[in-house]
């Protein structure tokens, strides 16, 4: 009679221990989604805030880049302690349709996830039509809705180069 309890006990907690690797591993980019692309995008949190929450999140910076940070850097690259997933946050002047604009942008990127699977973690967290919109012709891409668009945008797009890991960017525009 007690031989039973413990090994479904034994069974459960093995199911959970392999279990849990997998879903910290779908937190990753909600986290950096939610905790650092975004709020770095739209600009409510500066440059250094967002290389202190992707910190928290157990980023670091790639261990063959020793170098110090530059007091006026203004673009870094980060990796999970794993070495798994990378996020790039960077900031500056570009031109956007023929005219200047200042731009935020944050790539979160992945040894292990498709393109398929960014663009579904972007669907999700993007598919409220009162804020974001998806051009017919890009699936992978989500414009969120601003009642100053001559100002500013904000844009999240799913991008795979040949070669290269499939990213998704955010990227605020300032006009």
């Amino acid at each position: 009679m007690t031989v039973k309890p413990v090994v479904f006990c034994s069974l459960a907690l093995g199911l959970l221990s392999v279990s849990t690797p997998l879903a910290a591993q779908d937190a990753v980019p909600a986290g950096l989604l939610t905790e650092v692309c975004l709020p770095y995008a739209n600009r409510a949190q500066t440059f250094e805030r967002s290389i202190r929450a992707a910190r928290e999140l157990e980023f670091r910076r790639p261990v063959n880049d020793t170098a110090p940070l530059d007091e006026w850097a203004s673009e870094i690259t980060m990796v999970s302690n794993d070495g798994v997933w990378r996020v790039r946050i960077g900031e500056g002047s570009v031109e956007r349709d023929a005219r200047p604009a200042y731009e935020a942008s944050c790539t979160i990127s992945s040894s292990r996830a498709s393109a398929r699977e960014l663009a579904d973690l972007g669907r999700r967290a993007f598919r409220d039509d009162r804020y974001w919109t998806s051009p017919p012709d890009n699936a992978w891409r989500w414009d969120r809705r601003s009642a100053h668009p001559d100002e500013y945008g904000l844009a999240v797009e799913v991008s795979e180069q040949p070669g290269e890991r499939p990213t998704m960017t955010v990227r605020g525009s300032y006009y």
